[in-house]
């Protein structure tokens, strides 16, 4: 049975030049991103540091689909509009789209990196096991929050490095680890932060790492951007975002090998856990 899951965050780039613009802008190469293909992306600030990280769809060949599985995609696409110029573009905010996680036995999984045309939207496989994300024009008044709770654990597991207000602007793409999940080109033509980034590829001085961290179920999820803590209480990384009982956070490198914890009020211990492809 497939399941909704929630609103799509998506931002429709089309028009002759959407390709040009695009690329002047995202972490990837979007030039030889082909026709029905997708792949992870990011935008960053002048600082070099993440805006927004999304699964970018060039569902046609002057069309180009942002979808945020974190984030607010009005807000994106309300940032990109500074920068449209004179460019033969348009920007649009899908408000009335969702996303459905498409059960195996009902439909068939695409092609790594590549976009099924399905009723209307467009499906793709994500990492973390078998499952596909459908995005499309609809939406529903059914609630899954278990639902909800196990795909975002999977994203967890799955190492996505996703972002939203509270961690927007805070983290460069080595502290993400976008390079894993080929998010990011080193070799195009310039776009905003690819100096920062590129100097901190190419001759070092990322102190952060991401990793994915287990804790107790019976524990509320902390929201993105709550501190992770050393027992001492310490500063030593924050949440991007958490399930039921598994979260994603950025920590200073090596304090993953030591005991950590959130809140020192609730002293939630955190135990490493590995990233599933």
């Amino acid at each position: 049975m497939s399941t909704p899951l929630f609103a799509a965050q998506a931002v429709l780039i089309e028009g002759a030049d959407a390709v040009a613009f695009a690329n002047a802008q995202f972490t990837i190469d979007v030039g030889a991103l082909a026709e029905g293909h997708w792949r992870w992306c990011a935008w960053l600030d002048a600082q070099g540091r993440a805006l927004h990280v999304f699964a970018l769809l060039r569902t046609h060949a002057d069309a180009l689909l942002a979808w945020q599985p974190l984030g607010d995609a009005e807000t994106m696409r309300a940032a990109l509009s500074r920068y449209v110029f004179r460019s033969k573009v348009t920007l649009r905010t899908l408000h009335e789209w969702s996303v459905w996680s498409l059960d195996a036995a009902q439909s068939t999984r695409p092609a790594p990196r590549t976009i099924a045309f399905e009723n209307d939207g467009y499906a793709i496989a994500l990492e973390g096991g078998a499952r596909t994300a459908w995005l499309g024009p609809g939406v529903t008044d059914r609630d899954d929050d278990e639902a909800r709770d196990r795909w975002r654990r999977t994203d967890v597991t799955a190492g996505l490095p996703l972002i939203d207000a509270a961690t927007r602007a805070a983290f460069t793409p080595q502290a993400l680890d976008l390079e894993r999940i080929d998010a990011i080109s080193f070799g195009k033509g310039c776009y905003p932060g690819q100096e920062i980034a590129a100097r901190l590829h190419f001759r070092g001085g990322n102190k952060r790492r991401l990793r994915a961290f287990a804790f107790g179920a019976d524990i509320d999820a902390p929201a993105p951007g709550t501190p992770i803590i050393a027992a001492d209480g310490t500063s030593k990384g924050i949440v991007l975002y958490a399930a039921r009982d598994a979260l994603l956070g950025v920590v200073n490198d090596g304090d993953d090998e030591t005991p950590l914890q959130i809140d020192a009020t609730r002293a939630i211990d955190l135990s490493t856990i590995p990233f599933v492809v």
